[in-house]
């Protein structure tokens, strides 16, 4: 009885994980697939995408339109179409965090550029960035000392 409950524990890991992998490939690679598993009792498990049925009646010549009734195209158009969102909601969500890493990383380098003295740094080791930085620090510096002449100037 032991050894039953412990194989039947390790099926179910296993189915989980084989699903898991099969959706990752369709998704991944775009493809259409289906898998049947039987457990050690005979029942019966599978993973379709878009469903076990249309890859079936592919595999067998069939024409899943003629072969589906109205109600079961409809559902499988509608996981289809919830299959899209849900990849675009993932690319919209990469996409931020894209953003985000893009900015973090312009964040760090002015930071850097700031810790560093930024005059004794060759130009063949400077991002544009740096060199914009660069461009922008030297006429602020340009500013401020035409300031302290005038300033200089008036005082004497």
């Amino acid at each position: 009885m032991i050894k039953n409950t412990d194989s039947s524990l390790t099926f179910s890991k296993r189915k989980f994980s084989a699903f898991k992998k099969a959706d990752e490939l369709s998704t991944l690679c775009g493809s259409e697939l289906a898998v049947v598993m039987f457990s050690p009792s005979g029942k019966a498990f599978s993973y379709g995408n878009p469903s076990v049925n249309s890859i079936l009646y592919q595999f067998m010549g069939l024409d899943p339109l003629k072969t589906l009734d109205p109600i079961s195209h409809e559902l499988l158009e509608a996981q289809n179409n919830l299959r899209v969102r849900e990849i675009e909601a993932r690319i919209a969500d990469v996409e931020d965090m894209l953003k985000l890493e893009q900015q973090r990383e312009l964040s760090l380098d002015m930071t850097n550029h700031a810790k560093k003295r930024w005059w004794e740094q060759s130009f063949e080791e400077m991002s544009l960035t740096e060199l914009h930085l660069r461009k922008d620090k030297i006429e602020e510096l340009k500013i401020f000392f035409e300031e302290q002449k005038k300033m200089k100037m008036l005082t004497e």
